[in-house]
Order: C-alpha cells, then sequence, then structure tokens
C-alpha cells in the first residue's frame, strides 16, 4: 500500500504525464506506465476494465440495481456483480464430483 502511494506522488509530480493523460485514451495511458508504476497500473487497470465500454457501463449499473435491494443491501457488491456479469458457465457438475456427500442421521 505505502509503495502504491509513493509511485502515485511521483505520477502526480511528473507534468509531462499530464500532457500523456490529457492525449490519449484511459486505456492508452496507463499502458504507457505499466514499466515505471506497476502497482498504480494494477489498480487502475482493476477499476477501467470492467466498464470499458457503455454497454458495459449500463449492464453494470443494471446489475447493480438488481442486486442491491432492500432485502440485499450488502456494503461491498463487487464479487457479486463480478459473477453476474461473468460470461463463464459454472461446471456443477465438477463441483460436484469432488464433494464428498453427507447423508442425514
Amino acid at each position: 500500500m505505502n509503495l502504491a502511494k509513493d509511485e502515485l506522488i511521483d505520477l502526480k509530480t511528473k507534468s509531462l504525464l499530464k500532457m500523456d493523460f490529457d492525449s490519449k485514451t484511459l486505456g492508452e495511458f496507463w499502458s504507457s506506465l505499466r514499466e515505471v508504476y506497476p502497482l498504480l497500473v494494477k489498480r487502475a487497470m482493476a477499476a477501467i476494465i470492467p466498464f470499458a465500454t457503455v454497454y458495459l457501463c449500463e449492464a453494470g449499473f443494471s446489475t447493480l440495481v438488481t442486486i442491491k435491494t432492500k432485502h440485499r443491501n450488502r456494503l461491498n457488491v463487487e464479487h457479486d456483480i463480478r459473477v453476474a456479469l461473468s460470461k463463464t458457465i459454472p461446471q456443477f457438475n465438477l463441483l460436484i464430483k469432488e464433494k464428498q456427500q453427507q447423508p442425514s442421521h
């Protein structure tokens, strides 16, 4: 955490990077800094990638509205949204095979 703060402070002091930020897309800007600021780039990409397009942003908001109801209002819904927006199909058969059945007493 402390190294990321140091990287952020260093990034803020470089005026040349401000011009790069204004002239490039977010993805291009952060990709160009991958070598110099690896921790910041990792955090920035984690925030940018889920909402790379308008469609994904709308889908994310719609999913959030569905998840955050009166009866289900957890503060942190990051994992729920990730699962809801994922196109990966769960392989329940593999999960069931790995578990041992527990008979009732």
